[in-house]
């Protein structure tokens, strides 16, 4: 699991760090909820995100368990951490406790993080290319709560500063099979090198 500030890279490295171990990646919004959100989001009410979010975490956790009983290993960029995380800077006082009976625990969770200054210039490369969200605005003025948040969790820090994605895609899945006693990743022991990210940043 990936978790971390926006423009910390984590949807850049998600992908290539399924392909290094094998393993799916899937989103942390289900297809089928897109719509909803899009509703949830227009109200701007604070408390109708929050429990949307807690659902779909529900629901993706249960897409992981059915792909692990597959045998199939799993990446997902941001899960419960991330929501009640930002939920803290949105003003959120009293936020839910996640029922890990019912959740799947994460094996691993790293939290990637980079230099404020690095961060900031790639958000505001974001806003002139795309624009922030009303949401993304929120969360931005009170980011020290989201950071906050997450070093209470006591999540396994990654710092990617100077890296580019194939450095922290190499990095990650050293840490991941140092975890494990059998590398999770067939590509190496195949040679195959089609999932490399080259020199493309971590944004």
């Amino acid at each position: 699991m990936l978790e971390g500030l926006s423009a910390v890279g984590k949807s850049t490295v998600a992908p290539f760090l399924a392909r290094s171990l094998d393993a799916a990646a899937l989103p942390t919004l289900l297809p089928q909820f897109e719509h909803v959100r899009k509703g949830v989001d227009e109200t701007r009410l604070v408390m109708p995100r929050l429990h949307f979010w807690m659902m779909t975490n529900y629901a993706v956790s249960e897409t992981i368990r059915r792909a692990l009983r597959q045998g199939q290993n799993v990446v997902i960029e941001s899960y419960f951490y991330r929501t009640l995380a930002t939920h803290s800077a949105l003003g959120v006082t009293q936020l839910p406790e996640v029922d890990w009976n019912r959740a799947l625990v994460p094996d691993m969770a790293f939290l990637l993080t980079v230099d404020e200054s690095v961060r900031k210039r790639r958000m505001a490369e974001r806003e002139r290319r795309d624009g922030l969200s009303y949401w993304s605005r929120m969360e931005e003025s009170n980011v020290t709560a989201t950071r906050r948040m997450y070093e209470s969790f006591g999540l396994t820090h990654f710092d990617t500063n100077g890296l580019d994605v194939a450095s922290v895609v190499e990095g990650l899945t050293q840490v991941v099979n140092a975890q494990w006693r059998q590398p999770l990743s067939r590509s190496h022991e195949t040679g195959e090198s089609s999932a490399s990210p080259t020199s493309t940043r971590c944004e």
